[in-house]
């Protein structure tokens, strides 16, 4: 969200960009989001830059599990719902190449209340190979949720200040 006008940028497809990513107009961790399918579904073709090295050729598993968490996070965000991460749950099942063509797909399994319980993978492109998954709930929330954690965050630091060292 921009802190100035208060606004989402959104992608070609609507998937909305994150604070980091709208100066350059793009994800940063390397997602472009192709939308929902008919079931619902949200597709995504990645690369992971070099500059996500984690081992010698692969991902750092920070990326694997960022980005994840994004393409989770995008299936509310596409069906018009504000959510946040309430947990995240990644299995790597094999390591992600540096620098190939990769294919992420995540959905919806259920709903409960204002939660959403989504699902999504990482595969290889070439072969099909799911290289991570994860599972994750997210929070529906209303639009002026980060101005509640800046108030609050706001006076949690001023509570502290005020103490005695």
């Amino acid at each position: 969200m921009s802190q100035a006008t208060g606004t989402i940028t959104p992608d070609s497809v609507g998937h909305r960009l994150c604070a980091a990513c709208q100066s350059v107009g793009a994800c940063k961790l390397g997602l472009k989001c192709l939308g929902l399918d008919d079931q619902g579904a949200v597709d995504f073709d990645i690369l992971c830059g070099p500059q996500f090295e984690g081992g010698r050729g692969v991902a750092h598993g920070g990326w694997t599990a960022a980005t994840l968490d994004e393409m989770l996070g995008t299936v509310a965000m596409l069906h018009q719902t504000l959510t946040v991460t309430k947990s995240l749950t990644v299995e790597f099942l094999k390591p992600v190449p540096i620098g190939q063509t990769l294919k992420g797909r995540a959905w919806n399994d259920h709903k409960q209340g204002h939660r959403w319980h989504n699902v999504g993978e990482i595969v290889l492109a070439a072969t099909g190979v799911v290289l991570g998954r994860a599972t994750g709930v997210f929070s529906q929330r209303n639009p002026d949720h980060f101005d509640r954690h800046e108030a609050w965050l706001k006076a949690e630091l001023e509570r502290v200040s005020d103490q005695p060292s």
